[in-house]
Formats: C-alpha cells, structure tokens, sequence
C-alpha cells in the first residue's frame, strides 16, 4: 500500500506544478503582446467619460463610474497609458486562469486540454485589443466570470456565502458593463434551482424549496439596496444608471407611440419634431447621441427628460415585446452584412479621432500624447480586425456548442457545473439578442470565454470515447482471422 502521506504530497505538488504551467504559459503570451504592441487606444467619447471619472472621481450617469473609479486608485496616479495596459493586462490574465481553474479543477478535464483552452483564450484577439482600450470592457468580463465562478462554489458546496458572493461580483460586472445584468440575473434566478434539482436530490422538498427562496431573497435584497444607494449617490431615480431611460431609448426607439407619453406632461405630438426616422431600427442608437434624435427632443421638451423617457420606453417595451424581438432578430442580419460589418469594426476599433479639448485632457491626465493613435495601424488592431469571423461564429455557435457539451457531460458527476456553463453560455447569447441595439463586435468580447470552456469538454469528451473504443476495436481486430 502507499503511504497515503506521500500520496497527498505527490497530489499537492503536481497541483502546485500545473497552476506554475498555466501562470507561466499565460504570462508568457501576454508579456509577448506587450511587446509586440503596446499602444493605448480611445473609443469615442466613452473613453473620456471613463478618464474624467478617473481623473476627478466625477459622477458618469451614462457609463461606470466604478471603471473610472479603477482607474483613479491604480493607473491615474502613474500618470502613464502604460499602466493601464498593465491594469488590463492583469485582469485579462486573471480571467484566463479562472478559466484553467475552471476547465482542470471543477471539470476536472485533462491537463493538455485546459492548458490548450487557457493559452487560446489568453491569445484571443478580442482579449488582446481590449486591453489595448480605455473601456470597461476586461473588468466587466473579469467580474462576469468571477461570478460565475463564486456560483460554481455555491454549487458544490451549498454554502450561501458563496451565493452571496455572486450577488456582490454580479453588481460589479453589471456596474462595468450594464449589459451583462440580464445575465447575471438570470444565473442568480436559475442557479438555486440547478442545486434544488440536480444536487440537493436527498433533501426534503421544503428545506431545498426554502434554500431556494433564501438566495432568491438574498439576490432580491441586494440589487435593491444596490439600485436604491445608487439613486441617493447620483442624485436620481433608483437604478443601475442614472440615464437609464435615455439608454432605453436607444433599445426601443421604433416602439415608441404617441399614446405612451400619456401623463408625462409631454405630448405625444413631440415624435412629429424627431428629425430621425423613429421606424428605421438601424437609427436607434443615434436616437441618443444625434441632436436630431428623440432625446434632444426630450431635453428641450422637459426639465425632467429621464423620468419622462423611462415612462415611454417601459410602456413601449410592455405593449409590444414581441416587436422588440423582431427588430433585434433583423439587428442580427446585419452580422453577415459586409458593409455594415466593415463600418461597425471601424468604429469598434477607434477609428474616430479625439478631438482637440480631448486630447488636451488626456495629455494632462496620462501625459500621453493620444494624437494620431486613432490611424495608426498596430499589430493588435489588425490581429482583432481579421478576427470578425470567430467573433461571428461564437455569436451564433455558442448555443449548439454549449448544448452539445451539455450533452457530454450530462452524466458526469459534474453535471451541476456543465448545467451552469450552458445557462450562462445561453444566456450571454440571449441578453445579446434581446438588448443589443446594433451590430458591434465588442459585444461579443464576453462569448469566447465560454465557447474554449464549452469546446474543452468536447474535445475531453471526444478523446474520452476514443480510447473507450480502442480495446473494442483491438479485440475485433484480434478475432478475425489472418488474411
């Protein structure tokens, strides 16, 4: 017999071994794209917003101000682009190994697998050029996953601090990027019942149903008290965003009726002013921004234009969801569309110049001279523009691939977490389908994460049948007779 202390050693030691593989290895790719290109990146006006609140910790109604605030406490002070790049860097990084740990540890799939898994998703163009970027868009992935993860913990073990855990992670990753909230509320609804179902099975009902009701309440209970603190802090209605009717209007703008401004102190007569037209779904964003869109309109309209549009865009979203979706499947087309795919990654990749006071601003603020950095052609920005086609195919791939691998691993005694990897795979895919108002590839950035995760446990499953199939094949083989 072996010592079971030597055994314990032997499994310590080859665990600490495999983490030092998969540090060095994602290290090694991210200290390589450094290199190979460090210039830092602004898209349009969101990286100023997102400067300024570093800068001055200034209220941002319409984005996070809990990115800026990340950047005041870690890169603002080093007066240097570089430091955020290094910021972005160490979140990029951070994700990918939750992905390891992911893939090895809760999945437990072959070492070679989750290591190959790992070192793509470090290397993903999408990954790469948004750490090249002055937006939220790697924090919020870091704490999309980080909650997934904490969900993945209260899964095993059952225990609610986890849960609690998620709750915390989930308003985080919905501060950074307002659109995963659908997602991480749809996990934080799902979730407890994947354990009531599939794990908690030799529990009586009431104490599972009364688990379930506890993490439901305590999710309830948080982003109520998120949503409330929030509105004291910015001074307005409670919510995720302060401009949330504002950024609802660019979801629902051809939805929006006459009847809908009833009460609002505004007539419906206002729609005749919009110098866009309401009905063309292509426009909806421009309907925020344009000063000839609906929102200017409002502005003029009312010393109280937020309260008024999150009236209208409730009311349009209630009378016709069905409508909502119709549009939004169209909005998807536009992905196959060459030319719209064309002119949305330039945009995606900040091919818009900064103008004279933003560059001013970010000289005083990073002491980085930002001109010319919209034309200049880098590595990364190439290695992300030729990518539009996996971006493409984890769009519309990843349901089939995260149901497949569904499949897979249903009988596994990880089902609970394959379950948990397809819920948030689907949902991803379905909060873009519902809420994405136009074609754009950084929204995709959060898909590649969970289409390797979903594309490791084929590949292990694939092998895994291989070598079940091998000593068949070996015995039929050995049974014929020589020829």
């Amino acid at each position: 017999m072996s010592d079971p202390l030597s055994t314990h050693l032997f499994t310590h030691l080859r665990h600490h071994r495999e983490w030092l593989a998969a540090i060095v290895l994602v290290l090694l790719i991210k200290a390589g794209w450094l290199l190979a290109d460090h210039t830092l990146r602004l898209y349009m006006g969101d990286s100023m917003v997102y400067l300024q609140t570093g800068a001055w910790l200034s209220p941002s109604p319409g984005r996070s101000f809990l990115y800026g605030v990340l950047l005041h406490f870690s890169a603002i002070p080093l007066h240097s682009p570089i430091a955020i790049l290094m910021l972005h860097a160490a979140l990029s990084a951070a994700t990918a190994l939750l992905l390891f740990h992911f893939l090895r540890h809760v999945l437990t799939l072959r070492l070679w697998i989750s290591l190959l898994a790992t070192a793509l998703y470090a290397a993903e163009p999408a990954q790469i050029f948004f750490e090249r970027m002055v937006m939220a868009e790697t924090a919020g992935q870091f704490a999309l996953i980080a909650t997934v993860l904490a969900l993945s913990r209260f899964l095993a073990s059952g225990k609610l601090r986890w849960y609690l855990a998620s709750c915390v992670l989930g308003l985080l990753a919905a501060n950074f990027r307002t659109s995963l909230l659908p997602v991480v509320l749809g996990l934080g609804l799902t979730v407890p019942w994947v354990r009531y179902w599939l794990v908690d099975i030799d529990k009586a009902w009431r104490q599972r149903l009364g688990a379930v009701a506890l993490a439901i309440g305590a999710l309830a209970a948080s982003h109520l008290a998120y949503t409330q603190a929030y509105g004291v802090a910015f001074k307005c209605p409670p919510g995720y965003l302060a401009l949330t009717g504002m950024m609802r209007i660019g979801l629902v703008a051809p939805l929006i009726q006459p009847e809908h401004f009833e009460g609002t102190g505004v007539s419906g007569d206002i729609l005749k002013q919009v110098e866009l037209p309401l009905s063309d779904h292509w426009q909806r964003g421009n309907h925020i921004w344009s000063s000839k869109g609906l929102w200017h309109q409002l502005e003029k309209s009312t010393p109280q234009p937020e309260l008024v549009a999150r009236t209208i865009t409730r009311r349009a979203m209630l009378s016709d969801p069905l409508g909502l979706l119709k549009i939004n499947l169209e909005t998807l087309g536009g992905y196959f569309d060459k030319d719209r795919v064309y002119w949305r990654m330039q945009d995606d990749i900040g091919v818009i110049a900064p103008d004279e006071r933003a560059l001013e601003l970010v000289k005083e603020w990073l002491g980085w001279d930002a001109r010319g950095i919209s034309s200049l052609e880098t590595p990364a920005r190439r290695y992300f523009t030729a990518s539009y086609p996996w971006l493409v195919f984890c769009l519309f791939g990843l349901v089939p691939v995260a149901l497949l691998a569904l499949i897979a691993g249903w009988r596994k005694p990880q089902r609970p977490q394959v379950v948990l990897l397809a819920l948030a795979s689907m949902g991803l895919v379905t909060s873009h389908l519902l809420f994405a108002h136009i074609v754009s590839f950084r929204y995709i950035q959060p898909l590649p994460w969970f289409m390797l995760a979903n594309m490791a446990i084929l590949i292990d499953a694939a092998v895994n049948l291989r070598r079940r199939a091998a000593p068949l094949l070996e015995t039929a083989n050995a049974g014929r007779p020589m020829p």
